[in-house]
């Protein structure tokens, strides 16, 4: 197919997927105003349609000729992995919340990322070990963002308790023992996962502490060190809402800056 009319297919499937989301989102929202927690074929049929076609799209982009991995491309993957965990997790869990929350953003990075000019150069070859160091990159950063909406939610939970209020929103929400252990068990999984990108960068990157990378290497490592913290405070010394959420935000702040500032800066700003 030439390349001007993949690129309308594409633009189709985008929107299309777009839509799904938003559709999936807004009613997920109507059943929780119902008070209805179950996940039903109605919610889970569309949900899962919209991430197969974001992934087509995400595939057929990278497998071009002129394929590039620039900041909203990057942005479009992390988010089609954050619903793709969200799914998973509210299939085995009542925390449906996720979708409302990471749906609609996953819409947006997905229009932007097709619809908008390339903001990098097209790709080159990437060897395995660089591209076991980049993916495992993205998949951590999805699961630090999973775990930052949910101990946003958790502090939200945790305010409107202290203040006796048990009506109203608090109600529709999932239960915060629920909310604060899958933030926990996000944490964990992240740092378990950036350890092993930050080992392959190490083998495979000929020098992480170069010029164009030193930053995005030495922030990377900190928030590390803040996950590990973290999971370890918690498993030894049972750290919950204020502390967690803290250092959760801390260390995602950091991981942001490192890289998703470095690409905003160098592609967006200086390009």
């Amino acid at each position: 197919m030439p390349e001007s009319n993949m690129s309308q297919f594409l633009a189709v499937m985008a929107t299309g997927a777009a839509a799904l989301y938003l559709y999936t989102a807004v009613s997920q929202l109507l059943r929780l105003e119902k008070r209805e927690e179950s996940l039903s074929k109605a919610i889970l049929i569309p949900a899962l349609l919209a991430l197969v076609m974001h992934g087509f799209v995400i595939y057929a982009g990278s497998s071009s000729l002129s394929a590039s991995v620039g900041f909203y491309k990057v942005a479009s993957i992390t988010f089609w992995l954050m619903g793709l965990l969200s799914v998973l997790i509210v299939i085995a869990r009542p925390l449906q919340t996720l979708l409302i929350a990471i749906f609609p953003l996953a819409a947006i990075s997905l229009l932007v990322a097709t619809l908008t000019p390339e903001t990098s150069r097209p790709m080159t070859e990437t060897p395995r070990g660089l591209l076991l160091h980049i993916s495992t990159s993205i998949i951590a950063y999805a699961l630090f963002g999973l775990a930052m909406l949910q101990g946003l939610l958790v502090l939200q939970q945790s305010r409107l308790l202290r203040q006796h209020k048990t009506r109203g929103l608090i109600r529709r929400l999932p239960p915060l023992d629920a909310t604060e252990q899958l933030m926990f068990e996000l944490t964990a999984t992240g740092t378990i996962i950036l350890s092993v990108s930050i080992f392959a960068g190490v083998y495979y990157v000929q020098d992480l502490f170069a010029q164009h990378l030193i930053h995005k290497t030495v922030l990377t490592i900190i928030a590390w060190i803040v996950y590990s913290i973290l999971t370890v405070g918690h498993a030894r010394h049972g750290w919950r809402v204020n502390t967690a959420v803290m250092l959760c935000g801390s260390g995602f702040a950091l991981l942001t800056l490192g890289f998703y500032g470095s690409k905003l800066v160098l592609e967006l700003v200086l390009n």
